[in-house]
């Protein structure tokens, strides 16, 4: 069970627009129809606490960077394995790109309370 939900999250944040250079009109579709089937993933799997922290544990050990950063980023809305998350976002910042640091920053900003998801980074 927890590596169907590992493979499919892995698949589908593959196709998630990355870098400044993805953000072509073709490309944003892909985003686009990838998130219309993470979001329903991510909440079934959010209904078993303990699957969640497996699967989550096993995504913030990927090897891909833009992978361990989305995992962080759901483990600290989640309140799993925050100490790791934390580190893994921080981490980012000081040695990310550009776009990877600002995702970091803006994923702790959120956790710590200091901006809402839906405000500007």
């Amino acid at each position: 069970m927890k590596d169907k939900y590992v493979e499919k999250i892995i698949e589908l944040w593959s196709k998630l627009c990355q870098k400044p250079d993805d953000y072509t009109k073709a490309k944003v579709k892909i985003n686009n129809l990838a998130i219309d089937e993470l979001i329903p993933l991510i909440e079934e799997l959010t209904k078993d606490h303990d699957l969640s922290e497996k699967v989550f544990e096993e995504l913030l050990e990927n090897n891909d960077p833009f992978i361990r950063q989305n995992a962080a980023s759901h483990c600290l809305s989640l309140n799993l394995h925050i100490e790791k998350s934390v580190k893994t976002l921080k981490g980012f910042l000081k040695h990310g790109k550009p776009w990877e640091a600002m995702g970091a920053e803006r994923s702790l900003k959120i956790w710590r309370g200091e901006i809402g998801p839906n405000d500007p980074g």
